[in-house]
């Protein structure tokens, strides 16, 4: 890993810690990070050697709700990504969310992390990324694709990192 990356790794954890300081006062305790497709592979095995655990997200949901009908798996996603996230220690972060953003689950991703985040810390590195003002997943046209205006993510906290600069 070359020393950018670490050191942007190193800031992450920080301004991570201090974010959710903030989100404690707030009504959700969520910091969602938003990183550059390049930067967030590296940075996530990077991330894991400092004590912090990474929960695939898609894997382990996936994984609970394969075996279900459609209906079944539109009713237990909140439940079971709840217990997911109950089954971990406090140092976790989300990532590879994926899933939660399949048309037929008929799930809001940020509803749902909002929803966790009242009753536990949530840190989710999220899949995609901020345009203008926008907090965006996938292209649009593809089924799949959402925006999040950041205004509406006020009470959350959201951080960005982009060319190597956290913001």
């Amino acid at each position: 890993m070359n020393q950018i990356t670490s050191s942007l790794k190193d800031e992450l954890i920080r301004l991570v810690a201090r974010s959710s300081m903030v989100a404690e006062c707030c009504s959700y305790s969520l910091v969602l990070v938003v990183l550059e497709h390049n930067v967030r592979e590296s940075l996530e095995k990077e991330i894991q050697n400092n004590e912090i655990k990474l929960i695939n997200v898609s894997k382990s949901l996936s994984q609970r709700i394969v075996s279900l009908s459609i209906k079944e798996r539109i009713k237990r996603l909140d439940v079971e990504f709840e217990e997911i996230v109950q089954e971990c220690n406090e140092n976790i972060w989300l990532t590879k969310l994926d899933l939660l953003f399949e048309p037929s689950l008929k799930a809001d991703p940020i509803l749902l992390l909002k929803w966790l985040s009242k009753s536990q810390p949530i840190v989710a590195i999220w899949p995609g990324q901020i345009y203008d003002k926008t907090l965006v997943y996938a292209k649009p046209g593809s089924e799949d694709y959402r925006t999040y205006s950041l205004q509406e993510l006020k009470d959350i906290q959201v951080i960005k990192a982009c060319n190597g600069v956290i913001k």
